[in-house]
């Protein structure tokens, strides 16, 4: 080899080795496997590391969820873990995801390849924490503020559950002790709502933060808008396995359905939905359907009754990013950062809804789109500053574009070299 391709040779090896020390790598231990589940904190979790991911940021992930696949049998689980909160120091939630081959693979990952920071994909995963080297920054996902979450479930218990309320009641106060002394030893923390930024911010006040909501890559869906029929066709996506959407249609089958006069069809998307409401012909259960232009095809507008005391409604984000009409209750905007649109209606007494719906308010509601602007907050691209400006409190990286510059002057020394 001449002299001049050995110079250039070991140029593009300077080059890449320098393109490479800026380029941060994350390493991600997540509650959920981005890959393959479907739920609301996959879809945030596929949302952040495409913001990771970005050309600005440019991060190089590794993944690690706690189970590549959910728990088949998840009702059991979750009781064995309430037995087991009881002799041990974590409580029900953390214990539930508790792994000691999740935690093999971790301290094996993090010993033999480099990460400039790890994040904790939820709280539930906090018990990580000690085991972790010090050396590394770590950030905290909260997807909800976990032990007010609880405590909502606690409340809308039904009857039948009403002897295991002491227990609950205990695990919930180690639980919240356990989350917001988590909260405080991690300091670096992305909320998904302001409203959990605002009550985090206030038990915890020398955390930094940032505020992201669920973000979405791909363009919305946006189908033009027609004018509904004679059956006015409503839509609810969710995980029907899930309390919070159970809860949301219990109270819309007993405070809106039976007052509602006009011809109608709720469709239900999403897991269980097929089992979610039987006895009703107006109730439709369509089971999971990925394609999101699909569902919204089958509607024509979508409701997102939200009860749940911490977190996001992840289903109204993602209509309001596709520009699809939604009818809402107040508490599933919480903390999101939405702005009056005409597509958009918060009611929150279940008469109200049902007056709405048997009046020509729903088909003008429905013929409506939702601003782009509205939609735009909830892009990837809208969050890249507000992720890159954190990361870099976090670590100490330049953003890509400084790379960029760097790899231009590194090409015109090749150049310079080649023809010296």
């Amino acid at each position: 080899m001449d002299r001049n391709g050995a110079n250039s040779e070991q140029m593009e090896s300077v080059s890449s080795r320098a393109i490479n020390a800026e380029r941060l790598r994350i390493l991600l231990l997540s509650i959920v496997n981005p890959q393959v589940e479907r739920n609301g904190a996959a879809t945030v979790t596929r949302g952040l590391l495409r913001l990771l991911t970005s050309p600005a940021i440019g991060a190089e992930t590794g993944c690690i969820p706690v189970r590549a696949a959910p728990c088949k049998w998840h009702r059991l689980a979750q009781a064995g873990s309430l037995l087991k909160s009881s002799v041990s120091t974590l409580p029900s939630k953390a214990s539930f995801l508790h792994s000691r081959q999740f935690l093999d693979e971790v301290k094996l990952r993090i010993r033999n390849e480099h990460w400039d920071a790890i994040i904790l994909n939820g709280a539930d995963l906090l018990w990580v924490s000690e085991h972790l080297p010090g050396s590394i920054p770590r950030i905290l996902v909260a997807h909800n503020i976990e032990h007010l979450l609880f405590d909502s479930q606690i409340q809308n218990l039904s009857w039948a559950y009403r002897p295991l309320r002491g227990l609950l009641r205990s695990d919930l106060r180690r639980l919240r002790d356990f989350e917001l002394q988590g909260i405080r030893d991690t300091r670096n923390i992305i909320f998904l709502s302001s409203e959990d930024a605002a009550y985090a911010t206030l038990h915890c006040p020398d955390i930094r933060s940032a505020v992201i909501p669920p973000v979405f890559p791909e363009g919305p869906v946006c189908l033009s808008r027609q004018k509904p029929g004679p059956v006015l066709r409503l839509g609810y996506v969710g995980n029907f396995g899930w309390w919070p959407n159970q809860l949301g249609l219990r109270w819309f089958a007993k405070e809106v359905l039976p007052h509602v006069s006009v011809p109608f069809q709720l469709n239900l998307f999403g897991y269980g939905s097929e089992f979610a409401w039987r006895g009703d012909r107006r109730v439709v259960g369509h089971g999971m359907v990925e394609d999101m232009e699909r569902i919204l095809s089958h509607c024509d507008l979508l409701i997102c009754p939200a009860f749940a005391g911490g977190g996001v409604s992840v289903k109204l984000v993602e209509a309001v990013y596709n520009r699809m009409p939604v009818l809402a209750n107040k508490n599933a905007g919480r903390g999101l950062p939405l702005v009056d649109d005409p597509a958009v209606v918060f009611l929150d007494d279940g008469k109200d809804w049902a007056a709405l719906l048997n009046s020509s308010a729903a088909r003008e509601t429905a013929q409506r789109t939702v601003a782009a602007e509205t939609a735009e907050r909830f892009a990837v691209h809208s969050y890249v500053d507000v992720l890159g400006e954190f990361l870099r409190g976090v670590v100490s990286w330049a953003p890509r574009r400084s790379v960029d510059r760097m790899e231009t002057s590194q090409v015109y020394l090749r150049r310079s070299a080649a023809t010296s």
